[in-house]
């Protein structure tokens, strides 16, 4: 009975790894399909299939960048705008999307400008957003080892010359790595707190309310970056950068 069942375990593991090795392997095929048409200038093709590999559940900084240059070739900016900033979700300190990105906002009808901040807030903003948290707890982790070993010299060595030398390294690697420790569970924070969405439709008219009643405060056009803040049924209060709020039609919106 034992060894029956340990054999169903074991083939239904085999089965999960090897459903995994199709999976990933269709969509590295799907992958390599979509860029070879992207390089015969065949961009809606190469849209289908980084659409496919997205519709399967695969999701990469590789395939959202990719399909924002193949909309951005076909005219379409507002999905190569949404598309780059997925990417840049994934990879913020990505010099290229960045660029690519830039330059699909020319294309926009709405020039905002956020609202001012004092020089060490927009510092500090900047600084939470230019890397990823998995690159900042790696090199956490990479520091706090070093302030581990240097500890250890610490209590090994009996020169104390030496002794004091790696005392004050194990000090300085600690507060380092307290600091990126910090800054990681900030970065964390923020990107919870953070619900941002591009408008999709032409043009919007935002309410003051969530009612089709509701005053006109201003109008959005497509391709413009907000922030959502709150949700009652069918629509969503949002915030653009200059501060201003106002109610949309969820179905105006798509989330990053």
């Amino acid at each position: 009975m034992y060894n029956s069942m340990r054999k169903i375990i074991y083939l239904i593991f085999a089965l999960c790894f090897f459903a995994k090795g199709l999976y990933a392997q269709s969509a590295e095929s799907l992958f390599k399909e979509g860029n070879d048409f992207y390089l015969k200038q065949n961009y809606n093709q190469a849209i289908e299939k980084y659409n496919s590999i997205l519709a399967s559940g695969v999701t990469s900084f590789e395939v959202y960048f990719n399909l924002g240059n193949a909309y951005y070739k076909t005219g379409n900016f507002t999905q190569a705008i949404l598309n780059y900033e997925r990417a840049k979700k994934l990879k913020p300190d990505d010099s290229d999307v960045a660029l690519n990105l830039a330059l699909a906002n020319q294309n926009t009808i709405d020039k905002i400008e956020p609202a001012p901040k004092v020089f060490y807030e927009q510092w500090w903003d900047n600084y939470l957003t230019y890397s990823t948290t998995t690159t900042r707890a790696i090199i956490f982790l990479i520091i706090f080892w070093l302030a581990i070993i240097s500890f250890g010299l610490y209590v090994y060595f009996k020169v104390y010359s030496v002794k004091k030398t790696f005392f004050f390294l194990s000090f300085l690697f600690a507060g380092i790595a307290l600091f990126y420790f910090y800054v990681t569970l900030q970065q964390n924070r923020l990107n919870d707190n953070t619900n941002s969405a591009i408008i999709m439709s032409q043009s919007t008219y935002i309410k003051s309310s969530p009612d089709d009643k509701g005053t006109n405060l201003f109008q959005l056009h497509e391709g413009t970056k907000i922030t959502v803040t709150d949700e009652l049924q069918d629509w969503k209060k949002i915030r653009i950068p200059n501060g201003n709020e106002g109610w949309v039609r969820t179905r105006d919106i798509e989330q990053i």
